[in-house]
């Protein structure tokens, strides 16, 4: 337990303190859009970058762990969706995004630093696995649920891939799987640049988070709130754990970054997707909040768990 509270404590008292100073007023909603941009774009992707180029490309095509992880996060897409139509009586793009606030955790901000602060280098491969594939699937579901249907397929199709070719993790991640491939040696100037942008990425990434998540709207339906947080830190984890744990055959190190990337909150930017479609975007932010507040309590008991596996 000392070693669960020694990584999951400052991880999230770095996010808490960053909605303190929003709450404060030192820092306010212009400051958190550039906070979130400069972790986004600026510190996460060299992070990746630094863990990936020195890795076996061929160890992406772990085939085994690609179906297992995307087979959960489909179920959760498209249980999330009729539950949202069902039983909420959503509308097909409010559903659709509502599958999507359920199916999409936060690896970006959360995922990524904690897996490797966790279990070191060699998480960034299942990480970068996952972030590839499950962009495809989660993206890709995003444009189709609020596509009208005049939209053709081959325009959501370009759609996405346009969305994912301006993605910054993706984009590290290629470059890490070319210059790995290739064996090109990064110059050692360029190579201390990037190492020192990557140490920042997990304190800039967490605070970034909580500087954002603090402004977001509170106005949400308290069913649908609650059970997106069932979703998100709950059902999703254990279905990956039963997927990986009960079909064995997988590394033990991938099992367990799959069942961490599953089990964090939602993604603070499936708020930023569902207002550029203009569909459950208020929901999404308040989902957003809630579930990154509620995750300080549900992270550190997975992670007790995962490393005594």
């Amino acid at each position: 337990m000392a070693t669960v509270l020694s990584i999951s404590v400052p991880f999230f008292a770095i996010i808490f303190l960053g909605m303190f100073t929003r709450a404060i007023g030192f820092f306010h909603h212009s400051d958190a859009r550039t906070l979130s941009k400069f972790a986004f774009y600026i510190t996460v992707p060299p992070m990746l970058f630094v863990n990936l180029a020195d890795k076996d490309p061929t160890q992406m095509l772990n085939w085994g762990f690609i179906w297992r992880f995307e087979l959960a996060s489909l179920v959760i897409l498209l249980g999330g969706s009729l539950i949202g139509n069902r039983l909420f009586s959503l509308s097909r793009s409010e559903s659709g995004m509502y599958g999507v606030n359920a199916a999409y955790p936060n690896y970006g901000y959360m995922g990524i630093p904690l897996c490797i602060l966790t279990f070191g280098d060699a998480a960034a491969i299942p990480l970068a696995v996952i972030l590839f594939f499950d962009s495809i699937l989660l993206f890709g579901f995003a444009a189709v649920a609020v596509s009208q249907k005049a939209t053709t397929w081959f325009g959501t199709i370009a759609g996405v891939l346009l969305t994912m070719a301006r993605n910054p993790f993706l984009i590290a991640i290629a470059a890490s799987l070319v210059f790995s491939g290739l064996g090109i040696q990064v110059p050692p100037l360029i190579d201390r640049v990037l190492s020192l942008l990557a140490s920042a990425a997990t304190p800039v990434a967490l605070f970034a988070l909580g500087v954002t998540v603090f402004g977001q709207s509170l106005k949400s339906s308290l069913g649908e709130l609650i059970s997106i947080g069932l979703f998100r830190l709950i059902i999703h984890p254990l279905l990956v754990a039963l997927l990986f744990l009960g079909l064995p055959g997988v590394d033990p190190l991938w099992v367990k970054v799959a069942i961490m990337s599953a089990c964090l909150p939602v993604a603070a930017n499936v708020f930023v997707v569902a207002d550029n479609y203009g569909a459950y975007a208020v929901q999404s932010a308040t989902a957003t909040l809630v579930t990154t507040i509620a995750a300080s309590l549900t992270v550190p008991l997975y992670l007790y768990w995962v490393l005594s596996l």
